[in-house]
């Protein structure tokens, strides 16, 4: 799978269950966290522990919250270019529209959304 446009309905079907999107959302803080103080403290082992980290929280979200494999061995990058992507969507409230596009709707409450969406 060499393009994102085709990557991103199959990584979206993969993480149509909160409990996983949540554990992404956790992840990818704690990455992006661990970057930010490796380089406040000039410590490139804090780059590899918060990416080591968020990987291992992530692939266990699937396994724990829906049972599914994570996409990791389908395409890495995309697969990282697609979770900073979802995270932001649900930061900025538009991926529940992403979800209902590509998987279809659900019943959960406020699917999608970190926060709650005041239309």
């Amino acid at each position: 799978m060499t393009r994102f446009k085709d990557f991103w309905p199959l990584y979206l079907r993969a993480h149509c269950n909160r409990g996983t999107r949540i554990g992404h959302y956790t992840a990818t803080t704690i990455a992006l966290a661990a970057v930010a103080a490796s380089i406040a403290l000039r410590e490139i082992w804090l780059t590899a522990l918060g990416i080591v980290l968020g990987y291992a929280i992530a692939l266990a979200a699937h396994r724990l919250a829906d049972g599914s494999k994570s996409l990791v061995t389908v395409n890495p990058i995309w697969g990282a270019v697609a979770d900073f992507r979802m995270c932001w969507l649900a930061l900025t409230g538009r991926l529940a529209v992403e979800l209902a596009q590509h998987v279809g709707p659900s019943s959960e409450p406020a699917i999608g959304s970190m926060v709650e969406n005041p239309r």
